[in-house]
């Protein structure tokens, strides 16, 4: 009987255990890691670029990426940068079992190098996914779908991980399934890493820097060894390339406090940032002219000067540390296509150019010089006079008005340059070529053969809209974001700029809709009564993450500082990788070899021959970073 007894609770424990096995399976949870160019379904686990129709079908047969990817050979993780450079990448958290992960803690130590250290520490953010419903419309074919998007990436500080640090409710904690994400059937949490490495070569000497980056659950730990090497260049402080993005309103109505983080999160991720509403208040009487300056001085001053961008201001590292902003649009604005009065408003055009009228605008803009020459640098900062209300307009009576403000510009504010921007044809550009300095062209009309000859003139060329034509209607826009298309392109727009030889790109939209955008993508949305011939296939439009690449502070729980997206950062690497370009044909004396590099990657994008291809550039995430690798060697070979 005994023995009976015995022999039976030894079967109910193999029994209980078997079933336990069963449903948390050998390891409950696993630790993995990616590169930070793709981005994972935290539902399925699917890597969201591999549905892209434009992909060869070899780039998602390469097995499964969280198991072994360029970057992560299934046991560590190993990233390579210049000094003065961002790197990234990806860690993934897959919940194995039915049970809820809690009490998550995630460590990350600074990286070493024998007994240097950098001073410097990794930067943790949490990554918040969008739930895409509705695919952006016209893009049937280049959209990677319905289902959640990994965007928002939410600094570690604001997840609270830790019991001893909670004062009062747990708002945030650290779970999988995410507490606040509420992502149905979650399978996998994402924690994004950026590393910065000082520009320093006494702060980063040369080498390979070890760190280890952990997870502990429940008592058990696991971690994965992450080495960096870090190459003997350095990337520069200043932002030369002066890549931008333009919101009228934006930034100039914001309280000082928000103002100040946002500029600051550009200015780390080496983007410029425009916003042509900062008028000063000015007063006509009697034709006089009188600019009040102490409000404008209070809130820009410390921009462009480069104040705000140093640890007095709460910036303590990163790139551009202590330079002013790269771009800064000037107050000016003509009455125009929106109703709105210019600045300073002397009327509508049939009365503008009257000789009070014009006396009053010439004015104006001299005591704009007069006030700003000695505080702002045009050398370091590209002073701009971009005229709202003559955006896009393309009939002759505003071509004329083009002309007569650009000579306007020219004689009165010399270091000013003088923007339009739009889809102008050879027959706009033969009237206002001579009388403007730069133009931001939209793609839909960037056919390169046309555009040499305007470069030869001297203008400045800016790519100006989205990346993709499936049809001519994708011209809808001035945006180049778009949540549910290739993360590439992001970064394709530099690498592009360079094949092109462009002065540099914009794109409109800094936080369009970043209020509601944590809950919903879809950031541009209108119906019309009747659709235009070209766009008689749709009759609404609806964009997800079009003209916004952050998240307001406020929205989420405990999370009170503006977020930055995947997008954002996917930018900045391309505005990174521009810059090893320059380096290269700098020492090269030429452009050779770098254009041979860029010819790997970028096709024919943009203009006439584009439409309808979406075969531009390479969708090959594995290709770009062996290209950015060769390209590095070529650097340090170059410099021996």
């Amino acid at each position: 009987m005994l023995r009976f007894t015995t022999k039976m609770l030894c079967m109910i424990a193999f029994s209980a255990f078997s079933s336990i096995n069963n449903t948390f399976g050998a390891d409950p949870w696993q630790l993995r890691a990616l590169p930070s160019s793709v981005r994972l379904d935290p539902v399925s686990n699917e890597i969201i670029e591999h549905r892209f129709k434009g992909v060869p079908s070899s780039a998602s047969a390469k097995g499964n990426l969280l198991d072994k990817n360029w970057i992560y050979d299934g046991k560590q993780v190993s990233l390579h940068a210049a000094r003065g450079e961002y790197v990234s990448f990806q860690l993934v958290l897959t919940n194995e079992a039915d049970a809820e992960l809690t009490g998550i803690k995630l460590e990350m130590a600074p990286f070493k190098n024998g007994n240097a250290e950098l001073a410097i520490k990794p930067e943790l953010f949490l990554e918040w996914s969008v739930n895409v419903q509705s695919t952006s419309t016209g893009y049937l074919k280049a959209s990677l779908g319905k289902g959640w998007y990994p965007d928002a990436l939410i600094p570690f500080k604001f997840i609270q991980t830790d019991s001893a640090k909670v004062r009062g409710r747990w708002v945030y904690p650290f779970t999988l399934p995410d507490f606040n994400n509420r992502i149905p059937n979650q399978k996998s949490q994402i924690i994004w890493v950026d590393q910065f490495v000082p520009i320093d070569a006494q702060k980063a000497k040369p080498g390979t820097y070890q760190s280890v980056i952990s997870v502990t659950i429940g008592g058990q730990t696991k971690q994965i060894p992450v080495s960096m090497t870090v190459w003997d260049f350095e990337l520069p402080n200043e932002n030369a390339f002066k890549a931008s993005l333009q919101h009228e309103g934006f930034l100039s109505r914001m309280d000082p406090k928000q103002e100040l983080a946002v500029y600051q999160l550009f200015k780390r991720n080496r983007i410029s940032l425009m916003d042509p509403t900062y008028d000063p208040e000015i007063q006509v009487k009697n034709g006089k002219v009188e600019i009040q300056w102490d409000k404008f001085d209070k809130q820009l001053k410390k921009y462009l000067t480069g104040e705000a961008f140093t640890a007095a201001q709460g910036y303590a590292y990163g790139p551009g540390y202590g330079e002013p902003l790269e771009t800064f649009a000037l107050p000016f604005d003509v009455y125009g296509k929106h109703g709105t009065a210019g600045w300073p408003d002397i009327g509508k055009p049939e009365v503008e150019r009257n000789a009070a009228n014009q006396a009053i605008y010439s004015s104006a803009i001299k005591q704009v010089r007069q006030h700003l020459v000695p505080m702002v640098n045009p050398k370091k900062t590209l002073l701009t006079v971009y005229l709202n209300g003559l955006d896009e307009s393309y009939f002759p009576e505003a071509w004329s008005r083009m002309v007569f403000y650009g000579n306007l510009f020219k004689k009165e504010y010399p270091e000013a340059k003088f923007r339009v921007d739009g889809a102008y044809t050879k027959e706009a550009m033969d009237v206002i070529g001579k009388s403007i300095t730069d133009w931001a062209s939209h793609t839909i009309n960037y056919n390169i053969d046309t555009v040499k000859s305007y470069q030869q003139m001297g203008i400045k060329d800016w790519l100006y809209g989205p990346m993709l034509y499936e049809a001519k209607l994708n011209s809808w826009v001035g945006s180049s974001t778009f949540i549910d298309l290739p993360l590439v392109n992001d970064r394709a727009i530099s690498w592009s700029c360079w094949k092109y030889k462009t002065f540099s790109w914009i794109s409109w939209g800094i936080g369009a809709g970043w209020e509601r955008g944590w809950y919903d993508p879809e950031s541009w949305k209108d119906f019309y009564k009747e659709a235009s011939e070209a766009d008689a296939e749709f009759t609404y439009r609806a964009f997800n993450g079009n003209g916004s690449v952050i998240y307001k502070p406020g929205m989420v729980p405990n999370v009170s500082e503006p977020c930055p997206s995947i997008r954002l950062k996917t930018m900045r690497d391309g505005v990174q990788e521009y810059e090893y370009l320059r380096l290269l044909a700098k020492l090269d004396g030429d452009t050779k070899r770098a254009d041979a590099l860029v010819n790997q990657l970028i096709k024919e994008p943009f203009g006439d021959r584009s439409i309808g291809n979406l075969d531009v550039w390479s969708y090959d995430q594995e290709q770009w970073h062996k290209v950015r690798m060769e390209l590095a060697g070529l650097i340090l070979k170059s410099k021996k």
